[in-house]
């Protein structure tokens, strides 16, 4: 056994992570309230990269026993009744040896004292009087800035009263205060408003892309980039009489979208201006129309959670057929792609999207298969389907 780190842990950003658990959850109870040593069940939450199978999460599984077997730093039990054919790792559990506290303090940086989630609560704490909200949903999650320390972090947080009436978006206002970065604050706005609950913040318009026909007798989303470009400018008959939508995905099903300062509707160069006004009637739900109104995107996962999402914003909207049919067809010949190719392997089963097709079609050859398209295979489905 050697007290040093082994030469690759260096470099083994996952494993650093699981170790890193152990000091957290060290750090989370004070020493003379341990009753047993701190352990952990390996699974797809503790070490996700383990999960993925194949020959990497062998590799990893060895170093994992290396430093049960080589380095007496934790100790590995197996589950007892498991299938043979599994790999080793599945549900096994991993203890960290208790007179290795102190080495594996070493190997990490990560000195006994103060977690770093109690650091955080106590930089918060400083600042109290700069926030005329509630801090709590501050205090409970640390916010992890690259180069920054918690009191700057903090301390930025704080500037936001600064700007509390200038009705900025929450880009301006993210990067106004943190670095120059616009984004910090994506996904935060929900903190922000507990912080500061007087705070006025613009709206930030979702950017809708549309090409309208000489006359519109239906509506077509299209999730991807490529094919709405290549849409609007086929000559099929396929694509005739349908107003062509293109906003990025998940984007089409933000709350605001059907609202007038919610929006923000770009047209084609070619799109008549006669159309527009009947076109943004119906958008802005201030006329009703018979237009049927379809969604076209990859045949996967995600595309069905698109489908979904725009549900809630659009209640008439299907999957659509001319554009689906085909590669339904493609997939049924086995010319669909495993998850893992694409880097899909994330996505999750939406479930039912309220859709018929998708519901009793889609999505259940989807789970036969185990296989995805995407839209782009099949970017001009023929006039016949």
């Amino acid at each position: 056994m050697t007290t040093r780190p082994p030469p690759w842990l260096e470099d083994e950003t996952d494993i650093v992570r699981l170790l890193n658990i152990f000091i957290d959850r060290l750090d989370q109870q004070p020493a003379t309230a341990r009753t047993h040593a701190v352990g952990l069940n390996l699974n797809e939450k503790t070490f996700p990269a383990l999960f993925q199978l194949g020959d990497e999460a062998d590799r990893l599984w060895d170093l994992i026993a290396s430093l049960d077997e080589d380095h007496r730093l934790i100790h590995i039990t197996l589950k007892k009744q498991r299938d043979p054919f599994a790999p080793r790792y599945l549900q096994a559990r991993l203890r960290l040896r208790e007179e290795s506290e102190a080495r594996l303090r070493d190997w990490l940086g990560r000195p006994a004292g103060l977690s770093p989630l109690q650091q955080w609560r106590n930089a918060v704490a400083n600042q109290r009087e700069q926030f005329p909200g509630e801090i709590d949903k501050l205090a409970s999650h640390r916010i992890v800035a690259p180069g920054q320390d918690d009191a700057t972090v903090v301390a930025a947080f704080a500037a936001i009263r600064t700007y509390q009436n200038q009705s900025l978006s929450l880009r301006q206002l993210s990067s106004r205060c943190f670095w120059g970065d616009s984004k910090f604050l994506d996904n935060r706005e929900t903190l922000v408003r507990a912080l500061f609950p007087a705070i006025r913040i613009s709206p930030r318009p979702v950017l809708v892309n549309v090409f309208l026909p000489e006359s519109i007798e239906g509506v077509l989303f299209i999730e991807n980039q490529d094919s709405y470009t290549q849409a609007i400018t086929a000559q099929q008959d396929t694509f005739k009489h349908l107003a062509l939508i293109y906003v990025a995905g998940f984007r089409g099903s933000a709350a605001r979208i059907r609202e007038t300062d919610g929006a923000s509707l770009h047209y084609h160069s070619v799109s008549p201006t006669t159309r527009r006004s009947e076109f943004e009637r119906w958008w802005f739900r201030q006329m009703h129309t018979d237009w049927p109104v379809h969604f076209w995107g990859d045949l996967d996962y995600s595309g069905m959670g698109i489908l979904k999402a725009l549900k809630k914003r659009f209640v008439e909207i299907s999957a659509w057929r001319k554009g689906y049919i085909p590669m339904l067809e493609r997939l049924q010949q086995g010319k669909g792609h495993p998850p893992v190719l694409a880097d899909k392997q994330a996505q999750k089963d939406p479930g039912n999207t309220g859709c018929q097709f998708a519901d009793t079609v889609l999505l259940p050859l989807i789970r036969e298969r185990l296989a995805f398209v995407d839209q782009e295979a099949w970017s001009y489905p023929p006039l016949d389907r």
